[in-house]
């Protein structure tokens, strides 16, 4: 994730955060600070050297704290990014749970089917993060859904083939 902010003081910020190990790089103006630890980075301002703290990663939003200020690099996800990647855990978690509903269409549930539609429903968040549209967001939060439902329809049959029932 890359994220590019105009500052008033400081000019073109850019932070860069990888998505598969969370390493974090930070540019101030045309200066790459010196890393320090994770989130501390040391920025010589023109003056003085400051300490550069970041706050957050790319999925809960990343502020920067230089000095008494706070920037913003990311915004925070919006309470709908959140509700929009649950249908599809909520689904699966209901369907799994009803015997009439297996009997028309057997999902897996329980352990399964609650952990891989878990793990789609982080998928279908963080995708639904970097969508702009409102329904371009609705649209990825219906096609994680109709994944989840498919993957654990697919086990399903395939373990009530196996079993024989």
């Amino acid at each position: 994730m890359k994220s590019i902010v105009n500052d008033e003081q400081y000019g073109e910020i850019v932070y860069e955060e990888s998505f598969w190990t969370g390493k974090k790089q930070l540019t101030i103006g045309n200066t790459k600070p010196e890393k320090i630890s994770k989130n501390t980075f040391s920025f010589n301002d023109g003056e003085k050297f400051v300490a550069v703290t970041l706050k957050g990663n790319s999925k809960t939003g990343v502020k920067m704290i230089i000095g008494e200020r706070t920037i913003q690099l990311s915004p925070p996800p919006k309470w709908y990014d959140i509700v929009l990647a649950l249908p599809g855990f909520i689904l699966i978690l209901t369907w799994g749970n009803s015997v009439p509903l297996c009997n028309i269409l057997p999902v897996v549930g329980g352990a399964i089917g609650g952990g891989l539609s878990a793990v789609l429903a982080f998928i279908t968040f963080f995708a639904i993060k970097s969508a702009n549209k409102i329904w371009l967001k609705m649209l990825i939060a219906l096609a994680g859904a109709a994944v989840a439902f498919l993957i654990c329809w697919g086990i399903g049959e395939a373990l009530v083939a196996a079993l024989g029932a």
